[in-house]
């Protein structure tokens, strides 16, 4: 009775390794990166253009460099963690006749990369505007810059795993879509 309780328990566990493979989402982590950072980009074009804040400039070449490395770094998380949570919650469960698996699935995930692209960005420049332009314009311009910047990203980062949170209790309570 052991032996086979525990040979089920084998065969059980190497059926769950070969199935969670099949269920991750595949896509490039540096392609998210390299959007997070060019997006990273458009609030130090306004610091530079809107508030004349120099980038030629050595005290100012620092935030130049590092605040849209950091922002792109907490943009590239929010992206992949919406990618996920957009795609799971696109994927369909039933068959559709006629039409390859593997294509379906990539076209899931265009949709969801187009998708999560546009809103977090969306987002990210809306916020990131707000602050630099209109919240924290009496304040000096290289913190502004720097508050309004990761502060930004920051929230959409958040927002993306508060999205990521729900979808994961909507599956536990069964009411995945």
């Amino acid at each position: 009775m052991s032996k086979a309780k525990t040979s089920k328990t084998a065969t059980e566990n190497r059926l769950l390794e070969e199935r969670i493979p099949a269920n991750q989402v595949v896509y490039s982590r540096q392609v998210l990166l390299g959007v997070g950072c060019g997006t990273a980009f458009l609030p130090a074009y306004l610091a530079h253009s809107v508030k004349s804040l120099e980038w030629t400039s050595l005290v100012n070449l620092p935030f130049f460099l590092i605040v849209p490395i950091i922002t792109g770094i907490m943009l590239a998380r929010a992206y992949a963690s919406m990618i996920e949570s957009e795609f799971w919650k696109r994927q369909k469960n039933y068959e559709v006749k006629g039409v390859d698996e593997s294509l379906l699935r990539k076209l899931y995930l265009q949709v969801a990369f187009g998708y999560t692209v546009f809103f977090v960005n969306l987002f990210f420049l809306i916020v990131s505007t707000l602050l630099q332009a209109y919240i924290l314009r009496n304040i000096d311009a290289r913190a502004g810059y720097f508050i309004a910047s990761t502060i930004a990203a920051a929230s959409v980062w958040l927002l993306a795993q508060k999205n990521e949170e729900s979808r994961q209790r909507r599956i536990r309570g069964g009411q995945a879509l």
